[in-house]
Order: structure tokens, then C-alpha cells, then sequence
């Protein structure tokens, strides 16, 4: 493709500047504004994601958006999942590769004719109501009307008083001085052209001018008579159509760790992670997470069925997977973890192998105890533990082969260090599968409550399905967990704040570790406050991680892990340049040094600490595409004390 008609875009953030309905600005003869209309999919590489795995996942998270617009009063509906399409994103490596990853359209579709300085309003593509020519010059006008209450996003003209659309054809307003027909047609401003509210309209025959005023919305669409909101009319607003200036990315990442299961002995992934998936949502309909397989509880509940593990089927695949491991079979009571699952996870597929082999589903179901399986996993259903959850414990507790906990150097005592620092662990992963996917936009504020989300669609107008594209890239990361029982102890030195609901010191003989998931799982407060806690840890860290790692603060990406105490800063940069190793193994003391002395005094105290809530530019954001949650829920008194919020800070 002609380089002229291209807009190359970096692959780590192609998922923030390069999506469907986000806007960019290049210079194509002249500087346009532009808004992306499709991202093409990569057949050869779907193969390359679990997808059942993430179908359940994904569809969560995007009808937990959708209901919370439901609750504003929007008539939306939440999605199928099994109408979600899932689909590897278009890349090209090379730019001199042919090809191309997408499209995109100038928008908005609005210009000015500069003739003799004429400045009448029109439509690209139709005739110029000032008579000029259509090769005349002429710039784009780039403003559009938004309503930040409902997400309506359109041309100047549909929502203002300059015009309105008729029959696809714009029609100005006569002008009621000196009675010319569309006369009022020439926009003028009086305190530049980026300042909307000095703009009025203006009659190309007399000089008439009048204000430019804009509607109020109804939020809802005209052509379909969707609702978008019930919330009271709202004036719209005139933005000009920058990339992130109305539309925001909701993109979500998980690093992707095979369990022991799917890795055959050179190393490489196998494809058991898949069979497993698409039977455990074969059998289970996406009622319940695959991840609560992994649960204790979960173990313990089915261990007490006892007719289960009479199942003639079930001691056949006992006795299959004993001999393959070469031991004695215990008591079940006996079967560690690994050995359980092995047994949980060869029952389903191969249940669901004889069902797709032709043998009736009922007879099957019952020969392997799936029932049984079904009442286990109901009785863990409440319980607040995820797919994210779970990647974290393996990020934690897996044995990735070059994942180290001990960095080379180290000058001062390690634990006494990590004691200071409230850090149980500090885990450094060298080589990690990362799998990202945007799963739909957000337009306007990512701080409104709730936020304006919606699928992403893709197909003919009459059958769009909601659509979410996936990346994996190779990459590093470090694991921060912090102590559970320090956590605790904070939340107890600032229970007048965090006001929890359930006791938050640990009953005799229960492990810090297990009731602090305890307290997190039950109480949404306490749940809340750790989440702030951590989430201000881990800004902190990526505020002063581009000192010693090479990378830049765009280049640092985040993931919080509330029910392990844990963070994960990974880099999104396309090559691994080892940044983040180089830190961890040679300057782990002063990274945190710097973490201390910025979450101590930031540049912009007092104001941030008592105005801002303890978060700004200087000490804590960082750019929002970077940022699991948009710099939202972080305060660093958290971590320093000295607050009315915190009134002991973790690190104090």
C-alpha cells in the first residue's frame, strides 16, 4: 500500500491508538483528523489462544460493564456469550510487508472553505453552498457534539444550531435579518479557533451573526429509538476529535501460564490446556469460572462425595493416572493438589471425548461423576476467586523455568530489607506469554460513575456481533507480594476509616494468609482499601522504574492481584531489551529508596496529600492506557500515613 495512504502505529499500543472508533491526526498534505473503521483479524493465529478458556471470562467482564448501564437507565442488553467473537488482531511486522491491519476514514466528515477567507461550513464531498470550488482550499473542522451523560458522539451541525441533517443532506438556517435562504452558514470565532464557546454563525449576505448554541440530549438514538440513559437532558458539549480526547480503550491483560499438564517435555505448550476448556464449558454451560477447579474448597467439597470416588470410571482414570506418574495410590484424602487435578481434569475430557464420539450424553454423565463435579463447584460458586486470581498464583507459585526469587546482588540484609518494605516476595518472571485484549470503549470520562461502555461490533449492519481482539506478545515482569499479616495490622491501625464489617485480626490457629483472603473476599471495604493500597504501591514503582530499567513510562504496564497481596509490572515493549532483569539483579535497593523518598514528600505537597487525595501528576499517574484501572483508587497515604484517610501508612 502507498505509504501516503498508511498510518503505522507501534504494536505494544496498538490497542490504544489503534482500535475501531478511535480518532488520530496525521498530516496527509495537510494535517486531517481521522477515526479507525475496522481492524482485520488474523485467521493463522486464533489457533494461537485458548479460546473457550477466555470466552467466560471475557463475556464476564463486558456484561458487568453493560449492567452497570442498565442500572444508569440505558436499554442495553447483555451479550451471548457464544455470540462473542474472539479473534487474533492483524499485525504486520515489517512496514514494508504488503498488506494492511485495519481502515480508517477521515472524520469528522466537517470543513471550512478559506477562499478569500470565506469560512463556510460544509460537508466533504457535497457542494459548497458559498459557491466556491471544490478544489478551492479549505481546512477540516474537527470539533464534534458530545454528551458526556449518554456517550452520543456527532457533526457539529446535527446538534447545533448551524444546520440540520435532512435526508442525508445538510440544511442551514435561513437568516431571519435579511431573509436569505441557508444564509447562515459561515462560522466565525472571536477568541481562537480552539476556544468553541467564542464561536458564533454568521449570513454570508448581510454579516448577521448569532451564537452558536447547542441542544440539549435526550439520549437517544434516532434511528433505532435505543435509550442510552434515563439521567435528565443534558446540553451537548463541543470536543474536537483527538485520539484519547472521547474515546478510551477497555483493554485487560493475563499473563498465559501453562499449568504442568500442557507443556510436553521439550517445553513447548501442548494442546490439553484447550481439551480441558472446551470441556469444562461443554459440561458446565459458563455457570461457573474454570478456575474454581483450583480452589481448596473446591477439593475438599468433592473429597467428601463419597459415591463419586465409587465411580467405576473415576478409579479407572485414578488408576491411569497413578501408573503414568509411577507411585502407589494413596488415600484420596492423600492426593496432593497436583495429583487431584490431574484426576478432576482427565475425567472431563475424557467424558466429553466419549460424548463427541457418539455416546449419549446422560449414560456419560453419570459413569463419570460430572454431577458430582457440578454440586462441588456450586458449593465454591460465592467464592471471590477468578481466572485473574489464579494466573496470580501461578505468577506466585509456578515453576516457570528461569523465574527467580533471590536477585544476584543485594547489599543489605534480604529479609530485614523486605520487612522494611512490607514484601513477602519479590519474584522476577524472564520470559512470559502475555495475552492482551480490548473488549470494547469507553467514551468520555473514565472516572464517571458508571463509565460509558460499550462492545466493540464488527460484521454487516444487520448482524454485528460484539467483538474483542486478542495480541500475545513475549515479555518480562517482576511479582511484588506483600505480607498478609502487615496487611492486616494496616487495616486494623485505620479500621476508623476502612470501617470494616467482619473481625480483622486472625482467629487462634487460622494462618494470616488465609484469613486475610478471608477478609478481602467478604468485606467490600476492606477490599477496597487493600486494592487502593496496592494499586498506590505499584504507581509508585513504575513512577521511578525508567531510572533503571531503559524503559519509559509508556512502555511499563501494571496488574493487581488483591487475593495474593500481589502486583505485576511487566514490559509492553515489542523487544525484550531486559530492562526490568538488569533492575531486579543490580538496583532492586534503590528502585524502592526512590519508591520511599517520592511516596514521602511528592514535589506538589501539601496540595496532593490534602487536596488531591494523595495522587497527581508528580508523584502517582501515569499515562491511563498504562494503568489497569485509568489512575483511579490510588492514594499515598496508603503506603506513608499522615492523612483523614489513612491515618498509618503501610510502609510506616
Amino acid at each position: 500500500m502507498d505509504d501516503d495512504f498508511t498510518h503505522q502505529i507501534p504494536e505494544n499500543s496498538c490497542f490504544f491508538q489503534g482500535h475501531i472508533n478511535q480518532f488520530f491526526s496525521r498530516k496527509f498534505n495537510r494535517y486531517l483528523s481521522f477515526r479507525i473503521q475496522s481492524n482485520y483479524t488474523d485467521i493463522n493465529k486464533n489457533s494461537d489462544f485458548n479460546i473457550e478458556k477466555y470466552r467466560p471470562i471475557f463475556s464476564r467482564l463486558i456484561n458487568r460493564k453493560i449492567a452497570s448501564r442498565k442500572d444508569d437507565g440505558g436499554d442495553f442488553h447483555e451479550i451471548n456469550p457464544y455470540d462473542l467473537k474472539i479473534e487474533a488482531i492483524k499485525l504486520i511486522d515489517d512496514a514494508k510487508e504488503e498488506g494492511a491491519c485495519g481502515r480508517f476514514e477521515i472524520y469528522p466528515p466537517t470543513a471550512l472553505c478559506k477562499k478569500d477567507n470565506c469560512y463556510n461550513y460544509f460537508m466533504l464531498g457535497e457542494k459548497r453552498i458559498c459557491g466556491h470550488k471544490d478544489t478551492d482550499p479549505w481546512e477540516q473542522f474537527t470539533f464534534l457534539t458530545f454528551c458526556d451523560e449518554c456517550g452520543r458522539i456527532l457533526p457539529l451541525h446535527y446538534m447545533t444550531n448551524l444546520a440540520k441533517q435532512e435526508n442525508n443532506r445538510m440544511i442551514f438556517n435561513d437568516c431571519k435579518k435579511c431573509g436569505e435562504i441557508q444564509g447562515l452558514s459561515i462560522l466565525r470565532w472571536t477568541r481562537g479557533k480552539d476556544d468553541i464557546s467564542s464561536y458564533k454563525i454568521k449570513c454570508r449576505k448581510c454579516g448577521n451573526e448569532v451564537g452558536l448554541y447547542f441542544y440539549d440530549c435526550d439520549h437517544t438514538i434516532r434511528k433505532t429509538g435505543q435509550c442510552l440513559s434515563k439521567c435528565q437532558s443534558k446540553r451537548f458539549k463541543g470536543i474536537p476529535a483527538r485520539a484519547n480526547a472521547i474515546v478510551h480503550p477497555f483493554v485487560i491483560s493475563i499473563p498465559d501460564i501453562p499449568q504442568h499438564d500442557e507443556i510436553d517435555k521439550s517445553g513447548r505448550k501442548t494442546t490439553q490446556g484447550k481439551a480441558l476448556s472446551e470441556a469444562f464449558n461443554f459440561f458446565f454451560e459458563l455457570d461457573f469460572e474454570e478456575a474454581k477447579l483450583y480452589l481448596p474448597e473446591f477439593k475438599n467439597a468433592l473429597l467428601k462425595e463419597e459415591n463419586f470416588w465409587k465411580l467405576v470410571k473415576v478409579n479407572e482414570i485414578i488408576d491411569d493416572v497413578f501408573y503414568d506418574l509411577d507411585m502407589k495410590i494413596p488415600d484420596r484424602f492423600q492426593f496432593n493438589q497436583n495429583q487431584f487435578l490431574k484426576v478432576i481434569k482427565r475425567i472431563l475430557k475424557n467424558a466429553n471425548l466419549s460424548i463427541q464420539d457418539g455416546a449419549e450424553r446422560s449414560r456419560i454423565q453419570e459413569k463419570f461423576g460430572i454431577d458430582f463435579i457440578k454440586k462441588a463447584l456450586n458449593s465454591v460458586k460465592e467464592i471471590n476467586f477468578d481466572e485473574n486470581d489464579l494466573e496470580g498464583l501461578n505468577l506466585l507459585c509456578s515453576t516457570n523455568i528461569g523465574k527467580r526469587d533471590k536477585p544476584k546482588t543485594f547489599l543489605s540484609n534480604p529479609e530485614v530489607w523486605r520487612n522494611k518494605f512490607g514484601l513477602k516476595k519479590v519474584v522476577h518472571h524472564p520470559d512470559l506469554n502475555m495475552v492482551q485484549a480490548i473488549l470494547g470503549i469507553i467514551e468520555g470520562s473514565t472516572r464517571r460513575k458508571p463509565v460509558l461502555f460499550r462492545p466493540i461490533e464488527t460484521g454487516k449492519k444487520d448482524h454485528k456481533k460484539p467483538t474483542i481482539f486478542l495480541r500475545n506478545f513475549f515479555t518480562e515482569g517482576i511479582l511484588f507480594q506483600l505480607d498478609c499479616n502487615k496487611i492486616l495490622n494496616w487495616l486494623q491501625e485505620n479500621r476508623d476509616y476502612v470501617k470494616p464489617k467482619i473481625e480483622i485480626s486472625p482467629p487462634a490457629g487460622i494462618k494470616a494468609r488465609t484469613h486475610y483472603r478471608q477478609v478481602i473476599s467478604m468485606d467490600e471495604n476492606c477490599k477496597k482499601a487493600v486494592y487502593t493500597l496496592l494499586h498506590s504501591y505499584s504507581h509508585m514503582l513504575m513512577q521511578q522504574s525508567t531510572i533503571d530499567t531503559g524503559l519509559d513510562l509508556q512502555s511499563v504496564s501494571e496488574i493487581v492481584y488483591p487475593n495474593i497481596a500481589s502486583i505485576f509490572i511487566y514490559s509492553t515493549n515489542s523487544i525484550n531489551i531486559g530492562g526490568l532483569e538488569y533492575t531486579y539483579d543490580y538496583h532492586l535497593e534503590d528502585w524502592f529508596s526512590r519508591v520511599m523518598e517520592l511516596a514521602n514528600d511528592c514535589p506538589q505537597d501539601p496540595a496532593c496529600m490534602i487536596d488531591e487525595g494523595g495522587a497527581c501528576n508528580a508523584c502517582s499517574y501515569v499515562p491511563e492506557f498504562v494503568c489497569c484501572n485509568y489512575n483511579q483508587d490510588i492514594d499515598r497515604s496508603t503506603l506513608v500515613g499522615g492523612s483523614d484517610r489513612f491515618v498509618k501508612g503501610y510502609l510506616t
